[in-house]
């Protein structure tokens, strides 16, 4: 992959845009889009452009909120999902029209100067900002913010200030409010016939009075039905404009409200709008419209200025723990904090919704939840802010009893297995080597629910989702696979396919088999742990799954015979049992502008004879479990998968620069991050239009954290392992670990460890063992 040059301003709390063109435009709506892990509204401008399917989607979405169709097979499997899922688009209240002394601003038209759009990451706000000359000659300073609300997370608001320069006359406010969407499902979702196409929202109810809209719709296949309002107020000068006369109009699809009043030269008049989102995944359909106006009172009443400063105060919060430091390069602190900002505004907080693999920024893979969550982002909330990282998990939690059916149609009788790519829980993909096929899944999502216990010591969690999270994951391991007589009695998991994409229904992929273990282990010794101390609960588990402990006796039998392939000539681990029977991948022969995703240019056959990798597989079971392999081993292994990892999924040199930095390849590992860390605000991957990549995101959060300090959590112990790139003079970061919040300040010559919250902290550096009390500093020398 090679560097890019930068496409905005190096300013690390910014994203700036300082001129308008319109080849830009739907890659700019990704980059400034907001959303708060419930509302998510993509970059368009408030004067709502008629851009077309390929310059630009109007996006407005609710996490969770979907559309089903029918999926049409050309040759359906026995438990092909029959109902799609797709993040719907939902009506735009975004709009709005400024019509000075007869003339409508329009960046088309006119001349505009001193433009700038600034996506404000330290306080969760969008600023544009320009000053506009009209064809008659008269200019006009136009100032526009907007937010997605933490505090309100049904709200999102709009301050529009526009100033006469050089004349007296009518300002008039033109709000929409349109409902006449679709998804742009050709262009976001181009190789599947998936639908939804056209328009999937029937209203129900659409009215305005006043200066107050309200629309009610209901989806045509997942019968689901959303509300969404409006609601403003106009200010002059700091004044508050309360003899206003708006007029309002409603149309089946959409509502108008004016309102204009006369201005004197140089006199700022601001319109504040209100807009709320809410759905029947939340309430009963007749509570909504109630519930909308009420929230919009409630802002309104609240005024945009509480509400931004409501905002600013929880990003405060956030940069407090999550921030990452650098000191030595602008450029990847920028894409750093681009990156963590977009993570914090994906994730659902709910315990009803999840977070899509392009959080709510856009439509790509029709806003479906994957393994990235619990894989990329969910270690990165985990500590920094557990509290949203329990939630996910509660989803998952949730979604158990679908699960328990996916794996009764997969021929397990007991169990649960969960669905490669869904928001509902049901599985949602129709391809099943390149989906159901990856029973990894299960053991991603208990993992990561691992990890959380052990960060936070969360043991009430254990006793009431935890344990049975692990337990159902467990039994479909345990009957997956089998004792091969052929492999020396090993247990050998058949026909899976691991994260790598390109070697599909694989048997015994090393990725798989290696955290088809591990989750195992960690269930035995979930049971264990109720067995000896919360007995009460663990007899509410048997009698709930029907399960017994008996069963532990195989679960501890797979774990001591689990069979991994491996190569004696180079002494690795193969993907899987065929991989070093394929024959070699010789990129030579593959024209440049068909190398970046082969399922689009070769058949499927083609792809899986050959001995590459699409992403990182067995090194990613390494990076997890590090503590289970040498150093040489992982040396080993790392180096025979740099010559056959293409690197085609996003979520693949992160990883690699962390085992990079495990093994003191520091000059490939700090390679790898840089290409990581502006993927996305670069567009490396000329994607970016269709919605941010969650899971690189938090991969360079990982890859700093994880890689470069060394950071582990194994057997409930915090280790640390510190380096530092020779480019940087320092870095530094802030860990949530059992209650406690500890600084690391890593510089050329020492690691630093400052408790600045909690009672005590117990880690080790490099195998020493460290205790701070509150506000002690431990120093580790680096040479």
């Amino acid at each position: 992959m090679e560097f890019k040059k930068p496409i905005y301003p190096i300013k690390q709390w910014n994203i700036t845009e300082t001129e308008f063109k319109k080849e830009n435009n739907y890659r700019n709506e990704t980059t400034f889009a907001l959303s708060n892990g419930y509302i998510g509204t993509r970059g368009t401008f408030e004067e709502a452009y008629p851009f077309d399917v390929d310059t630009g989607l109007e996006g407005n979405f609710v996490n969770g909120f979907y559309e089903s169709n029918e999926i049409r097979y050309g040759e359906a499997n026995f438990g092909s999902p029959l109902l799609s899922q797709s993040l719907l688009n939902l009506p735009n209240l975004k709009e709005i029209h400024v019509i000075l002394d007869g003339e409508e601003f329009t960046m088309e038209q006119g001349e505009v100067k001193e433009y700038t759009r600034i996506l404000h990451m330290k306080d969760g706000i969008l600023e544009r900002k320009l000053t506009w000359t009209a064809p008659s000659g008269k200019v006009t300073e136009i100032h526009i913010f907007r937010l997605v609300s933490f505090a309100r997370k049904n709200i999102m608001a709009i301050r529009y200030q526009v100033k006469s320069v050089n004349y007296a006359g009518t300002v008039e406010f033109v709000s929409k409010m349109q409902a006449d969407v679709e998804n742009h499902t050709r262009k976001t979702n181009p190789i599947v016939d998936y639908g939804p196409f056209g328009r999937r929202l029937d209203p129900d109810k659409v009215t305005v009075e006043k200066d107050t809209a309200y629309y009610e719709g209901t989806t045509k296949g997942s019968h689901l039905t959303m509300a969404c309002g409006s609601s403003h107020e106009l200010w002059c000068d700091g004044q508050k404009v309360t003899d206003v006369n708006w007029m309002a109009e409603a149309g089946e699809m959409d509502t108008i409200s004016n309102a204009s009043m006369q201005v004197k030269e140089g006199e700022c008049v601001t319109l504040d709008k209100f807009i709320c989102y809410s759905t029947s995944l939340d309430m009963e359909k007749e509570k909504l419209e109630a519930f909308v106006q009420d929230e919009l009172a409630a802002a309104k009443s609240e005024g945009y200025e509480k509400l931004e400063e409501q905002q600013k105060v929880y990003m405060q919060n956030f940069w407090k723990t999550a921030d990452v430091e650098i000191k030595g390069n602008e450029e990847l602190q920028q894409g750093l904090h681009f990156n963590l900002f977009h993570i914090i505004q994906s994730a659902g907080r709910d315990g009803r919704t999840g977070m899509g693999a392009k959080g709510l920024s856009g439509e790509g893979y029709e806003g479906h939840y994957f393994w990235d969550t619990e894989m990329y982002v969910l270690p990165v909330l985990i500590f920094t802010e557990p509290e949203t990282a329990r939630k996910l998990l509660d989803y998952r939690y949730a979604t158990l009893p679908q699960a328990r059916d996916r794996a009764r149609i997969l021929g397990h009788m007991k169990g649960a297995l969960y669905p490669w790519r869904t928001i509902n829980g049901e599985e949602a993909s129709t391809y099943y080597p390149l989906g159901t096929a990856q029973y990894h899944i299960n053991a991603d999502i208990s993992y990561a629910l691992s990890l959380y216990l052990q960060v936070t010591g969360d043991v009430d969690y254990l006793k009431e989702k935890g344990a049975e999270i692990l337990i159902e994951t467990a039994r479909v391991w345990a009957d997956v696979g089998s004792f091969a007589e052929c492999k020396g009695g090993k247990y050998c998991i058949c026909d899976v396919t691991g994260p790598d994409e390109y070697n599909v229904l694989v048997d015994n992929n090393f990725y798989t088999n290696l955290m088809a273990r591990e989750n195992l282990r960690d269930a035995v010794g979930a049971v264990e742990y109720l067995k000896e101390h919360a007995p009460e609960d663990l007899k509410r588990l048997e009698e709930k799954l029907d399960f017994s402990v008996e069963e532990l006796g195989l679960w501890r039998e797979i774990i001591e015979k689990m069979y991994f392939p491996y190569d004696e000539k180079r002494q690795v681990y193969p993907m899987d049992d065929g991989f070093m029977m394929r024959k070699p991948w010789d990129e030579n022969k593959i024209p440049p502008e068909k190398r970046a995703w082969l399922y689009e240019n070769y058949h499927p056959l083609f792809i899986m004879r050959h001995r590459m990798s699409k992403q990182a597989d067995a090194i990613l079971g390494m990076y997890l479990h590090n503590d289970l392999f040498t150093e040489e081993e992982i040396r080993r292994n790392y180096d025979f998968y740099q010559e056959v990892t293409l690197h085609h999924s996003s979520l693949s040199t992160c990883i690699f620069g962390i085992v990079a930095c495990d093994i003191g390849y520091l000059d490939e590992a700090y390679k790898y991050f840089s290409q990581s860390a502006r993927m996305d605000l670069d567009d490396y991957h000329n994607n970016f239009y269709a919605g941010i990549h969650a899971a690189n995101m938090a991969g360079t959060w990982q890859a700093i954290v994880n890689g470069f300090a060394g950071v582990r959590c194994q057997n409930g112990v915090l280790k640390f392992k510190p380096t530092i790139p020779k480019e940087w003079e320092e870095y530094a970061f802030r860990l949530k670990f059992k209650g406690a919040l500890l600084e690391v300040r890593i510089t050329k010559d020492k690691a630093e460890f400052t408790l600045l919250e909690g009672g005590e902290i117990s880690f080790t550096v490099r195998g020493k063992e460290v205790v701070l009390k509150s506000g002690e500093t431990y120093t580790y020398l680096l040479s």
